[in-house]
């Protein structure tokens, strides 16, 4: 009983170099939001 095209897994996608672009891209836009002290940690004072 087999749905699925045999080519296409996908449980093997982290062996995509997309995905890994894709989570570099995240990880980089997390870092820049964290780093940058706008609103990250704590609300600003107005």
């Amino acid at each position: 009983m087999k749905s699925q095209d045999p080519g296409r897994d996908w449980r093997r996608i982290h062996h995509s170099p997309m995905f890994w672009i894709g989570i570099v891209m995240c990880l980089a836009a997390i870092m820049i939001y964290v780093l940058s002290d706008d609103l990250s940690w704590r609300p600003s004072a107005r």
